[in-house]
This record gives structure tokens, sequence and C-alpha cells, in this order.
């Protein structure tokens, strides 16, 4: 997992503890979390101290939840649930819910995570594949069923050049993909960019040479939609069954793992 990442979202106990005891908006307090412990994270990732940021990770994590789940009368439509969502486990996200009221749960904003949530849920691992279709760099298009059962894996990548985790990915990605016989995997990109000029600039610069589709101009689109993609990058691993056997925010070493073998 990217430390940039972490830069972004990382916040240790310390901070939460004293303002959990305070009466701030949800929000504020995390905000007061990122601001303090961010210098924390950045010293531990320039000492290179794996053991001090996993630490760091797992007390977030745990803290958080925590926030959220003493908190269920303050999450309203604008607070830190819709911020930090998409960084729960199934199972918290499920205990999170079942707190919520009602009325809580009955604002379009929030109805509309609800909704995207039960669709990711849907195409998580252990699901079939569900088909979608885009526009090539050459303006053809493209099935994802026209892919899948060719190679072991197809893995499907969400991803938009405006987004600096999505780019930080793309080598990685290369560099895995570069590195396995013909007919072990192909990588679909399902790009969501404005500036499709820019797209195609990004695929010849970078010498991607998977398959590449553009499916609309923002991530509300059909192919997003179909995934409940929340967040980019987000990748999915269909076995040559139609099978997903893995879905995550761009974890490349979990994907080598398992198209690898190590």
């Amino acid at each position: 997992m990217e430390n940039f990442r972490f830069l972004y979202i990382l916040v240790a106990a310390v901070v939460l503890s004293a303002c959990g005891r305070e009466q701030k908006p949800l929000k504020q307090q995390f905000h007061e979390m990122d601001s303090a412990l961010t210098e924390q994270y950045r010293e531990a990732a320039e000492a290179e101290d794996q053991a001090a940021m996993d630490s760091i990770e797992a007390l977030y994590y745990a803290q958080l939840f925590e926030l959220v789940t003493q908190n269920p009368e303050d999450e309203w439509e604008d607070s830190l649930l819709l911020m930090t969502f998409r960084q729960f486990t199934p199972e918290q996200k499920d205990s999170i819910l079942s707190l919520l009221s009602p009325a809580m749960l009955q604002g379009e904003i929030m109805q509309a995570l609800v909704s995207k949530y039960e669709t990711e849920k849907a195409t998580s691992v252990g699901h079939d594949y569900v088909d979608i279709m885009g526009v090539q760099p050459d303006g053809t298009e493209l099935k994802l069923s026209e892919l899948v059962g060719k190679t072991d894996y197809v893995l499907l990548d969400f991803w938009a050049t405006w987004c600096g985790p999505c780019c930080r990915l793309l080598p990685r990605l290369k560099a895995l993909y570069d590195s396995l016989p013909e007919g072990r995997l192909e990588v679909l990109g399902v790009n969501c960019d404005d500036n499709k000029d820019a797209w195609r600039k990004k695929i010849e610069e970078d010498q991607l040479r998977w398959r590449h589709i553009t499916t609309g101009e923002s991530k509300q689109n059909d192919a997003y939609n179909a995934y409940g993609v929340e967040g980019i990058p987000t990748t999915i691993l269909i076995d040559r069954e139609g099978k997903i056997v893995h879905r995550s925010y761009g974890e490349e070493e979990e994907i080598r793992k398992i198209v690898a073998g190590r």
C-alpha cells in the first residue's frame, strides 16, 4: 500500500483519544488528527521504519472505527463517514450502517453511498464478473466479456490521469504485466478522464501495452457504477472462469501473489 495514502488518511490514537473527549464535529476531529499526525508519519517513512508505519495504520483503522460507531447521532450527510467509508472492511461497513437511524439513511447522499456499497458487495471476491463496455483509443468498442477466458486472469484497473495514486500504480502494473508469460494476465484499463487526449498520451508515453477503454467523463458512468467504484485506483482481478478473486484499491503486491504465485 502506498506511503502517500497514509499522509492523507493515517492518524494515530493519541490525538484521536483527546478529540474524542471533546464535543466537536467528527470531521473537525478528523482534520485535527490528520494535521497532528502527518508529520509523525512522514518522519517514520523517511526513516524507513515500516514497523512504525504499520502500527500507525492498524491503530488508525481501529480508532477511526471506534470514533464513527460511538457517534452515530453525528453521522449526517456531510459527516466523517462519507469521507472515510471506503477505508473500512465490509464487516465494519455493515456494522456502521446498522447503527444509523432510518432518518439518517433516507438522505439522498447517504442512499447513494449505500447503493454503491451494495453494488460493491455484489462484485466482491467470489462473485461473477459484470460485463462492461467502453471505447478504445482507436475509437472501436470493446467489451470485458471479449477478454475473460482468453487468459488465466483479467485485471480491471479503474483509473484516471489526474489521479496521483493511479499514476503511481501504473509502472508497477507494467512491471508485473511485462514479467508474465503470454496467456497469464490481461489488463483492461477503465479510464474516466474528461480529457481523452491526455488519456491517449499517457498510454503512449508510458508504453502501457494492455487493453484500454474509456467509459465516461467522471466516475459516474455505467462501467464504474457496475462495480460500485467509490475511489480510484480500484483493481479487480477475474479468473478464467469469470469469478472475481481479488478486489482492492490498487494493492499490486497482492495481485502479484495471485497471478505470479509469489
